[in-house]
C-alpha cells in the first residue's frame, strides 16, 4: 500500500473505512460478522423503541389473523406514538447541539438503562469473537499479486438464491440501488420468510424491521442479512438456501 493510499484513507470518515473494510477481502468474514453485529445493536435495533417493536408484532399478527380492525387500529396508534418520538427526537436535537457526545454518554454512565444496553453488547461482541475463535479459517499465506486464488477471498453473495422450507421453495432476489427500495415486488418472498410489508412515512419497510439469531442478537432485515443468516444458520431454523444458478 502506498503512501498516498495510507493518507487517502486516513482521510476518510469512519463509516467510509469500515465500508472499504467491508467490501475488501483481505479480512475474515467471521470478523466482518462481529462488525457488522455491532452496527446493527448500535444503529438498526437502537433506532426503535421497545413499545414501538411491540406494535409491529401485533400489527403483524393481526394481518396474519386477517383482523382489519385490530390492524387498523394499532396502526394507528404506532403513527401516535411515532409522532410523539418525533418530538423527542428534535428536543435531544436541541439537547446535542449543547452538550458533546462524550458528555452526553457519561451523565447516562450508571442509568440502568444505559448499562443493560452496554453490557448486552459486550456480552454478544464475547460470544461472536468466542465462535469466530473456535472456528478458524485457514490462515492466508504470501502471494504475488499475480497469483491470486478465489479461495482466500470472503464469501460473495450471488444475485439469487432459492430458499426452501419443507416442500416449498421460493426465490429471493438480491436488489441494488431503488430496486431495493421496492419490497412489494419480493412480498411473496418475504411472506415466506415471516415479514409483511406496511407503508411508513412514504416508505416501505418491512415488518419486523429485524429478526433475531441464535445468540439473542437483532439485525436489520434486509435481503443480504437475511440471506447471510441462513447460509451461516445462524436464523430462519428451518430453512435452507442455495444460489439460484446452482439448481439450473
Amino acid at each position: 500500500m502506498t503512501d498516498s493510499t495510507v493518507n487517502t484513507e486516513e482521510n476518510l470518515s469512519a463509516k467510509e473505512q469500515y465500508s472499504l473494510v467491508i467490501e475488501k477481502s483481505d479480512h475474515l468474514p467471521a470478523a466482518k460478522v462481529v462488525g457488522e453485529f455491532v452496527l446493527d445493536a448500535l444503529i438498526n435495533s437502537s433506532g426503535e423503541s421497545q413499545k414501538i417493536r411491540e406494535l409491529r408484532e401485533e400489527i403483524k399478527t393481526a394481518i396474519s389473523n386477517a383482523d382489519d380492525d385490530t390492524a387498523h387500529s394499532l396502526m394507528v396508534e404506532l403513527k401516535t406514538i411515532k409522532d410523539e418520538e418525533k418530538k423527542n427526537t428534535a428536543a435531544l436535537a436541541e439537547i446535542s447541539q449543547k452538550f458533546s457526545i462524550s458528555q452526553i454518554l457519561a451523565s447516562y454512565s450508571k442509568d440502568p438503562a444505559f448499562e443493560e444496553i452496554a453490557y448486552s453488547l459486550a456480552l454478544q461482541v464475547l460470544n461472536k469473537t468466542q465462535q469466530a475463535l473456535a472456528n478458524p479459517t485457514k490462515t492466508k499465506t504470501p502471494r504475488n499479486k499475480t497469483d491470486k486464488a478465489p479461495s482466500d477471498k470472503g464469501p460473495r453473495l450471488a444475485n439469487a438464491y432459492i430458499i426452501s422450507k419443507g416442500d416449498e421453495s421460493i426465490e429471493l432476489t438480491l436488489r441494488m440501488g431503488r430496486g431495493a427500495t421496492n419490497l412489494r415486488q419480493d412480498a411473496e418472498t418475504f411472506a415466506f420468510l415471516g415479514f409483511t410489508i406496511a407503508d411508513e412515512d412514504g416508505k416501505e419497510v418491512l415488518v419486523p424491521p429485524t429478526f433475531t439469531d441464535k445468540v439473542g442478537a437483532e439485525h436489520g432485515a434486509a435481503r443480504s442479512s437475511i440471506v447471510r443468516a441462513i447460509i451461516e444458520k445462524t436464523a430462519f431454523d428451518g430453512y435452507s438456501i442455495v444460489p439460484k444458478e446452482a439448481v439450473e
